[in-house]
């Protein structure tokens, strides 16, 4: 029987291996995984400032500034100038970003699937419980 830390270990490096390799197998391998989770965050506050971005990204402003010319010069994104402050610019996804977005997103219902295939309905939902409980620890003592 492994111990909560060596889980949660498991769990992790089985993760982040799983996602490299589904992410090679698809027209993300020129991504990288803060990429990639850069664009899962565009996404899914639709277009948010380079501040907002940098915030929830819990990086500086020049690093953030670095990484959205790496991804709009590959043509995942776009800064737009925001028409109520010419100082701030919003960030979009562009369609391939989009479709970057839609194949992350894939990949990690593909590892849920396998996270859970030996499982009862029943053991589901109490991961489902369990693990959002965890999320709400983790929110709460990282201010997220």
């Amino acid at each position: 029987m492994h111990t909560i830390e060596n889980l949660i270990n498991i769990i992790l490096n089985n993760a982040e291996q799983l996602e490299e390799k589904l992410k090679q197998e698809s027209d993300l391998k020129n991504l990288t995984l803060k990429q990639l989770f850069c664009i899962e965050i565009i996404r899914e506050n639709e277009n948010p400032t380079i501040s907002e971005l940098a915030e929830k990204l819990q990086i500086t402003k020049p690093s953030i500034s670095v990484m959205l010319e790496r991804l709009e010069e590959n043509g995942y994104v776009r800064r737009v100038k925001s028409d109520s402050d010419k100082r701030t610019a919003h960030v979009h996804l562009t369609e391939k970003g989009d479709r970057a977005s839609h194949l992350h997103n894939n990949l990690h219902k593909r590892f849920a699937q396998i996270l859970t295939k030996d499982l009862t309905e029943s053991e589901r939902d109490i991961l489902i419980v369990l693990l959002n409980k965890a999320v709400k620890s983790i929110n709460s003592d990282f201010n997220m």
